[in-house]
């Protein structure tokens, strides 16, 4: 992602007042309703959760300005396109808080672990299983930190969502593994190397010491989510697109579908709790 240009409000500005109006995009990636509360005048929504159905709905050949709340949705939103041959991308650092003059969070870089294309389909299921699992686990700390029923249930129901990807990842591996293991032969193979990094790469806890209090609320908890789906949407589909075999890339074809079903998802909840 580092090809990936950072604007500051005033450099956006410069780029905007600079550029004819129909020779870029400026993409806003919220949800409708925190579009229709404010904009930034020009803005065309493509909500983060339906981006990956509406790719071909932008202009290839024109450079993409793309702004969130905070940046952080607008960061991940720019790493799908760029992925998708999206050349001249460029994200809005702190988002629409940051151009209205409010205080903003830096460029919020979600890095990506190392995929070299020759990996079995076992291979790659085995380390999406590790990913899924640190995000069950964070979420689940989450849920213990809570002081309400409802962010309870809210964590809750995010780790469950992991649960039932863990479980389709497992059905996965029998169908596609020369010996298959049990499931539990299975969970403490995937976990055995696994570090402290979420789906497509995240590095969690690392992420949320850096950007503290940015997702303190139910909202941010869900952008949050958002983020990191839509990262792993992003890490499978490039992956994929290098995979040295047809089983390895309808594995992660497969992976990729689920996680775009689960970004739709998010998004509803953002909708539900505006």
């Amino acid at each position: 992602m580092s090809t990936i240009t950072q604007m500051t409000p005033d450099e956006a500005r410069k780029f905007m007042e600079g550029s004819k109006p129909d020779s870029y995009t400026l993409l806003d990636v919220r949800q409708e309703v925190e579009y229709e509360q404010d904009h930034i005048p020009g803005a065309r929504l493509v909500p983060l959760s339906e981006l990956p159905d509406r790719f071909d709905e932008l202009d290839k050949e024109r450079p993409l300005l793309v702004y969130c709340a905070s940046g952080g949705r607008s960061m991940a939103a720019a790493g799908l396109l760029q992925g998708q041959g999206f050349e001249d991308v460029n994200n809005l650092v702190g988002g629409i808080s940051a151009w209205e003059g409010e205080g903003a969070f830096g460029p919020m870089e979600l890095g990506m672990i190392a995929f070299t294309g020759a990996e079995s389909p076992a291979e790659v299921i085995l380390k999406a299983y590790a990913m899924e699992n640190v995000l069950q686990v964070f979420y689940v700390q989450r849920a213990d930190m809570a002081e309400t029923t409802e962010r309870i249930e809210l964590f809750m129901r995010l780790a469950g969502f992991e649960d039932k990807h863990k479980d389709v990842l497992y059905e996965l591996y029998t169908r596609t593994a020369e010996e298959v293991m049990s499931r539990d032969e299975f969970e403490e193979m995937a976990l055995r190397n696994a570090s402290d990094m979420a789906e497509g790469g995240v590095p969690v806890s690392e992420f949320m010491d850096r950007f503290p209090g940015a997702f303190d609320d139910d909202r941010g908890v869900l952008e949050l989510a958002s983020m990191v789906e839509a990262q792993a949407l992003d890490y499978y589909l490039r992956c994929a697109l290098r995979a040295e075999s047809d089983d390895t890339r309808n594995v992660l074809q497969l992976l990729a579908r689920e996680e775009k079903a689960h970004l739709k998802l998010l998004g509803k909840f953002m909708d539900k709790r505006d």
